[in-house]
């Protein structure tokens, strides 16, 4: 007994090494880790939303991240928290000029009236904010404040922006604190019925408004499948939301974006849908907007030098899954 018990103590961690080294040469089967989309809470981003509420898309292969505000949708997607994020062709400058690898796979929609300058009834025009106090969120409001302020002969440096979230921006605007706010839909819906003036909005803008979906380099490489499957779903569910019929999931949209149907209504109706020509063709125009819009931004501040060069754009995607 005692000479087993010692022959084992000798080839004991000679068995162990040898089970090792023939267990490194197995196959190893990791599990891919899902696809993590943050769409933001916003019309353009509700047809990857509904598919999440409605398990289109496989939760065990992706992963819908429901984010109020842009700005925290910006930040999640620069700091690797996410993959794939719905945001505008204006964040798309500031994510570059920051170094952030992406790229854009399609162009969803355009603002058509869905983004203003909103003042208090007694302001009659731009020319009236001179001096004064505007609310503004950063990531969705500057680049149509900077626009308004511009077609009225101002600068950025004749108001005085204040930093809030347009959740906040009913109750600065009723208590006085603001002159007038940069509101985006559904925000925009709701203050439209409150008394106020639409003094500029984004159907006006010589560059629209324009809401893309955009992937980091490294899900463009090692989950195209799933970004296909994604770009399908997504024109799926645009089909259902645009349709202008009531849809399954219908009330959990309702709930999201605090409006009812007549509201969602007209709030669709103030985001243009692009068609798959369209998408496609503004996408290749994409390169040349960006030089008008990077002009104008770094003029204003919202950059402070051009995003660095490289390619940031790729159809492919759309074309093998959208044929």
């Amino acid at each position: 007994m005692k000479e087993t018990t010692a022959l084992l103590q000798r080839f004991l961690p000679l068995l162990l090494a040898m089970l090792l080294l023939a267990a490194s040469f197995l196959p190893h089967h990791e599990k891919k880790s899902r696809l993590r989309i943050v769409p933001g809470v916003c019309p353009a981003a509700e047809p990857l939303l509904v598919a999440g509420d409605l398990q289109v898309l496989p939760p065990n292969r992706f992963q819908i991240i429901e984010i109020t505000w842009s700005s925290a949708v910006v930040r999640a997607f620069g700091s690797g928290a996410a993959d794939v994020a719905v945001v505008t062709f204006d964040s798309v400058m500031r994510m570059r000029e920051a170094g952030q690898k992406l790229k854009v796979l399609k162009v969803l929609s355009q603002s058509a009236g869905g983004d203003a300058v909103l003042g208090r009834q007694e302001t009659q025009r731009l020319q009236d904010l001179k001096g004064k106090r505007i609310g503004v969120e950063r990531s969705a409001g500057f680049y149509l404040l900077v626009n308004a302020l511009e077609s009225a002969g101002m600068t950025m440096a004749e108001i005085e922006a204040v930093p809030m979230f347009q959740s906040e921006m009913e109750l600065a605007l009723e208590g006085g604190l603001v002159e007038a706010v940069v509101v985006t839909e559904p925000w925009l819906t709701k203050l439209s019925n409150k008394g106020t003036r639409n003094l500029y909005d984004s159907s006006q803008l010589k560059v629209p408004i324009t809401y893309l979906l955009v992937a980091s380099e490294r899900a463009c490489k090692s989950s195209r499948e799933e970004l296909e499957t994604l770009l399908q779903v997504q024109e799926e569910m645009a089909d259902t939301l645009w349709a202008g019929k009531p849809f399954l999931g219908m009330d959990a949209v309702l709930r999201r974006e605090n409006l009812n149907a007549a509201e969602l209504t007209a709030c669709l109706g103030r985001l243009r849908r692009l068609n798959k020509t369209e998408s496609e063709g503004l996408l290749k125009q994409l390169p040349q907007l960006a030089l008008q819009m990077e002009e104008q931004m770094i003029r204003a501040g919202i950059i402070m030098s051009k995003p660095a060069g490289g390619e940031w754009i790729d159809g492919s995607f759309t074309k093998e899954a959208l044929p």
